[in-house]
């Protein structure tokens, strides 16, 4: 089959490896679309090392083989999965209570992705999809369920105002979330002007201007208070913790979703110290009140689809796989999800 390969810094190649076969409690799923994430980018610019296995976590498909223990049936069924239900232990504190990203005995979860034709998964680790959300935006349902995570743990509320930091993949969904669980109010701080405008299409109140007092502004018109949560969702090493703390309100919470570098310290105590806020960090997704994110991600997407679907800025057949990964590389390109189709 084919795949895409990683061999080295900003080097992508298609090439031929064997394709999995079905083993106990598996089922291998011929890929429809898979998109690029932002962990995938980091590989492709920081990772010099060659890879033999592909990679790809945000994946759509049909089952065409099914291993031992798993029903014929399963056979023909369009899923999407998630990725660290497949790698658990399923016997850790963690796994037992729904939370396997916290596995303790994780078996390399990243290790066989869906840049390939076919990928072979655990069966327990796949989510059905319904007609109405075909494989484009089951490839979405991993990024949305991120930041439907990070709403979840920040305890957004109908009739609430919030402010996203960030717009790419993660934040938008976490404003489509967020707008989703019923808030009055989501504006989104945007670094791109494309974004902003993506991030209005799909809901959002407004894309806040560069200048922060004007932003905080900006959404005073909205609630005077200031906004009840920020989700922040760029990390790095850029000061958005700050940002967001002069945008929440006094007993406002402030849920830190971006992927911030080993040693960062770059947050002032003093202005959250004197609010009161409450910081809920949030890292992808599993189940919060005995409901997976996944599970609100498909229903989100079988009824707003067609509204999501505007954050899918490109997509490439798996032979241009290379050029897919440049493109979603380059922002001056106006990628957001950039998807590759096997």
């Amino acid at each position: 089959m084919l795949a895409a390969i990683h061999l080295g810094l900003r080097e992508i190649d298609v090439v031929k490896i064997n394709r999995p076969e079905a083993l106990p409690g598996t089922v291998v799923i011929k890929v429809g679309a898979a998109g690029i994430c932002g962990t995938d980018l980091h590989a492709y610019r920081k990772d010099a090392s060659k890879h033999d296995r592909p990679h790809g976590h945000e994946y759509a498909g049909i089952i065409v083989e099914v291993g031992e223990g798993v029903p014929s049936a399963r056979i023909g069924q369009r899923v999407t999965a998630d990725s660290f239900v497949n790698a658990m232990c399923g016997t850790c504190e963690y796994c037992v209570s729904g939370q396997p990203f916290h596995c303790i005995n994780k078996a390399l979860p990243f290790r066989s992705g869906g840049f390939a034709e076919y990928v072979r998964v655990k069966d327990s680790a796949t989510f059905n999809l319904p007609d109405s959300v075909d494989d484009s935006l089951g490839a979405l349902v991993e990024p949305l369920a991120v930041g439907i995570h990070a709403v979840r743990r920040a305890g957004v509320k109908p009739g609430t105002t919030g402010v996203v930091i960030g717009a790419g993949a993660i934040g938008l969904s976490a404003a489509a979330a967020a707008i989703d669980a019923g808030a009055s109010h989501v504006f989104v701080v945007a670094k791109h002007a494309f974004q902003g405008e993506i991030a209005k299409a799909i809901g959002a109140d407004d894309a806040l201007p560069a200048d922060l007092g004007a932003a905080i502004n900006r959404v005073l018109q909205a609630n005077p208070y200031g906004a009840d949560f920020v989700i922040e969702a760029v990390g790095g090493t850029q000061p958005t913790i700050d940002q967001a703390c002069r945008f929440v309100r006094p007993l406002g919470t402030v849920a830190i979703a971006g992927g911030f570098d080993p040693g960062f310290k770059g947050v002032e105590v003093f202005p959250p110290l004197t609010k009161e806020l409450t910081f809920q960090f949030s890292n992808c997704y599993g189940y919060l009140d005995g409901k997976h994110d996944f599970e609100i991600a498909i229903d989100l997407l079988a009824r707003k689809g067609e509204q999501l679907r505007k954050l899918i800025t490109h997509e490439f057949p798996i032979a241009d796989a290379a050029r897919a990964f440049a493109t979603a590389d380059d922002k001056r390109s106006g990628a957001l999800k950039v998807q590759i189709r096997p």
